[in-house]
């Protein structure tokens, strides 16, 4: 297991541009730092002493992503992943006995009974598949949007003294917590709710709908941060799924009208009432475009900073542009480190390490997580060069 209070440490020297015993660098398997595998001893695949190896590794040299938290608390957003219901209470939502609807699959189902009729959300999962699609979208049409929002919100607060214990933590951390929260964007909701050509469609055609659920989310998502704040939850509040207005999925003009009342509405709430808090972003796409609004928005630092052609800026151009001003995170490649060689690999730690370094406000790692499988030869060996270049290279 990683030394957690070394790792936090190190973690907001980066956001404050100070001098550390290395650089920061996040996993780049699907092993966390802060486990041990030698005391978990898992099963199947990651009993394989290659991936045994590389754990060791992750655990003795890499970092957790902010917000980790080291003390959990209880949970206030919906179980649903990206609030496929508009947060409404998880209580009201019914879900059906899982069909098997083929050989290896599954469909799972889930119903919202309104005042205007039920609404229906299912997606479908193949037997060792480390991924789920959607086959049913909450909104369809217009009438839809009506009959989500006839249910009336309601927010069920865990009693206070179940936070006592987060609470307890931030203080004893003082300057070096790295606990929080994590929020789905305003645009996540609605991509989690629609179909994405329908979201781009009336986005144009339905601008009244696409406020009135927007709208919806401002409400019911401040609700549940107002009182995470109430808590004692922070400093660092993880914002994620914005990139589905980031260009080229849609244009700046979206983003004034979709990201900036919403997310930056929060974001703006968010620091007026917690001095301390710290805002970070999630986000693929052209961001280079971006770095102006996030700067507006008083983001203190973002991920990935993709570099083309999957993004628009390179990593040292945007170390340039942003100075002292933000942290960035970043910006290998996670499709490189699966297909290139060790010796690529090698070459693009010691690029973005060397674009990463001067001021600071830097941390190391993939652009996407990997993904939850067994490693072959090559990724094998393309992780190990990570490890090995980013621990030659880290310290100061």
């Amino acid at each position: 297991m990683g030394d957690y209070a070394a790792s936090c440490r190190r973690i907001l020297a980066a956001y404050r541009g100070e001098d550390a015993d290395r650089i920061p660098v996040c996993s780049p398997i699907s092993w966390h730092p802060m486990r041990d595998i030698d005391k978990e001893k898992p099963g199947g695949w990651r009993a394989d002493p290659d991936f045994i190896r590389l754990a060791r590794l992750v655990q003795e040299h890499c970092d957790p992503s902010v917000p980790y938290n080291h003390v959990k608390y209880p949970r206030v957003f919906s179980e649903l992943g990206y609030q496929r219901f508009c947060e409404v209470s998880d209580d009201l939502v019914v879900k059906r006995p899982a069909e098997q609807v083929g050989g290896i699959r599954r469909r799972h189902t889930y119903i919202l009974p309104t005042p205007k009729g039920d609404l229906t959300w299912a997606y479908e999962e193949d037997e060792g598949i480390e991924t789920s699609w959607d086959v049913k979208k909450t909104i369809e049409r217009p009438e839809d949007v009506a009959a989500v929002l006839s249910v009336p919100f309601s927010f069920k607060r865990p009693p206070a003294s179940e936070y006592e214990p987060f609470r307890k933590h931030r203080r004893e951390m003082g300057a070096d917590a790295i606990g929080g929260g994590g929020i789905n964007s305003m645009v996540a909701m609605l991509v989690g709710m629609m179909d994405y050509e329908l979201v781009l469609e009336w986005v144009l055609t339905e601008p009244a709908l696409i406020k009135a659920l927007a709208d919806a989310w401002l409400e019911r998502t401040w609700a549940k941060v107002d009182f995470m704040l109430s808590q004692g939850v922070g400093p660092f509040w993880h914002f994620n799924g914005v990139e589905r207005a980031s260009p080229p999925m849609m244009g700046p003009k979206q983003w004034q009208e979709l990201v900036v009342p919403y997310d930056g509405e929060i974001m703006r709430r968010i620091k007026q009432r917690d001095p301390q808090a710290k805002i970070h972003v999630h986000c693929h796409g052209k961001v280079g475009t971006l770095l102006d609004s996030w700067l507006a928005l008083g983001v203190d630092s973002i991920d990935p900073v993709e570099p083309p052609p999957q993004g628009d800026i390179e990593f040292a151009e945007a170390k340039r542009r942003l100075g002292e001003r933000m942290t960035l995170m970043g910006n290998l490649e996670l499709a490189m480190l699966e297909t290139a060689s060790a010796e690529q690999v090698r070459a693009e730690v010691r690029k973005t390490m060397k674009a990463g370094r001067p001021g600071g406000r830097f941390v190391l790692m993939p652009t996407a997580a990997p993904i939850d499988v067994p490693l072959n030869k090559r990724t094998e060996e393309n992780y190990l060069a990570f490890m090995e270049t980013a621990k030659e290279l880290g310290e100061y």
